[in-house]
């Protein structure tokens, strides 16, 4: 189906969707690369699970999640940009604003795990999005990107680290508590082991949701 769409096409815009297909699955890769450390960051700290296993660990879980776990988030993403206006501009140019959405992703993907700057992929695709809609609202007008969407992704990636940094706090002066065992706050260089298994267990339960 997919190879007679393109057979269709002019030879331009089959080359340019060419490259745009490529581009995604660049995207994806370094997508891959780049989350995965995030996700498998604390199971090699603490020695829960060897490096190697962490990764293709993750990775499976990475690729259950986007067959099975919905796309409810992309389709989230996606109403960022001017839909209905971009129905009725050439496909060349959709296609042209579809790459430099990506390769502008990619760029700062790369980058940032060039220097090793946490950062994730997802909002590196919003604000690329944000950008392709403004863009394309400065060449043709029209409604440009949408603000009520926009605002609606903005509040959640304002809220979830307050969110994430509030309960963490809360979650370690509760175990500081609860725990009589106090050697599993001292770093995993310190003890030379590896955490007591129900420690490991809620660490790869971690990995693992995070991954998928």
């Amino acid at each position: 189906m997919m190879l007679g769409f393109i057979a269709d096409l002019s030879a331009n815009a089959s080359i340019l969707l060419i490259v745009c297909l490529v581009a995604v699955c660049a995207f994806e890769a370094i997508n891959g690369f780049h989350d995965t450390a995030n996700a498998v960051a604390t199971v090699i700290y603490t020695k829960t699970l060897p490096p190697v296993f962490a990764v293709i660990w993750s990775g499976i879980w990475n690729f259950l999640g986007a067959m099975f776990g919905g796309i409810a988030v992309a389709m989230g993403m996606i109403k960022l940009m001017p839909l209905n206006d971009m129905m009725t501009i050439p496909l060349n140019e959709n296609i042209a604003m579809v790459l430099a959405i990506l390769f502008t992703a990619i760029a700062w993907n790369l980058g940032t795990w060039y220097f090793g700057i946490p950062c994730s992929s997802s909002h590196t695709m919003i604000g690329s999005l944000l950008g392709g809609g403004f863009a394309y609202y400065s060449v043709h007008g029209g409604a440009g990107p949408n603000w009520d969407k926009a605002k609606d992704v903005g509040m959640s990636l304002l809220v979830s680290p307050l969110f994430g940094f509030a309960l963490a706090i809360l979650l370690m002066f509760l175990l500081r508590a609860l725990v009589k065992k106090k050697t599993i706050f001292k770093s995993p260089d310190e003890t030379k082991k590896t955490p007591p298994t129900w420690i490991r267990a809620i660490l790869i339960g971690t990995c693992t949701l995070v991954s998928y």
